[in-house]
């Protein structure tokens, strides 16, 4: 199976990390890139709480640098900076996924013709290759974490995962 790039925001990174699945992550998807400004925000969040993804502690993930004047190259937007750097570090690949979550971060990576993938769907990649023998309790473990998604997308992914 060939693999694509990925370059990863926080949100993708934090939830897979605290259900116990990052590592579905390099299986379907190499490299893996991280940029700083998105390890900057996982380090803030282990101010808070200790056990949130490091991405330092995985050989498979390289962290990145994104220069401002690729972000500012971006149209205006109102997205973060680690969205913001995913997006920026996406166009300067060629072929490279952008790991995304936020509706607005997507469309603007959509917009600029980027393929994207978030939790959601890297969880029904991962079902298909036999990664994992169910969603279902993943999305439930998701949203035990604080993961928001509403009762139509819930149903929809289990739709598309057959079950």
């Amino acid at each position: 199976m060939s693999r694509s790039p990925l370059v990863c925001d926080t949100t993708v990174l934090l939830y897979l990390g605290r259900i116990g699945c990052a590592h579905l992550i390099p299986a379907l998807f190499a490299p893996v890139y991280v940029p700083e400004l998105v390890v900057l925000e996982l380090d803030m969040g282990r101010l808070w709480r200790p056990d949130t993804f490091n991405p330092r502690e995985w050989a498979w993930i390289q962290v990145v640098s994104v220069s401002q004047d690729a972000i500012n190259a971006l149209p205006p937007n109102r997205l973060g900076p680690g969205e913001r750097s995913v997006i920026a570090y996406a166009r300067s690949q060629y072929g490279c996924v952008a790991g995304l979550d936020d509706l607005q971060a997507r469309r603007l990576a959509e917009e600029l013709g980027l393929a994207v993938v978030g939790t959601l769907g890297i969880l029904l990649r991962a079902r298909p290759a036999r990664l994992i023998p169910a969603v279902r309790p993943l999305l439930d473990a998701l949203i035990a974490e604080g993961f928001r998604i509403d009762a139509d997308l819930y149903q929809e992914v289990l739709n598309l995962a057959g079950e």
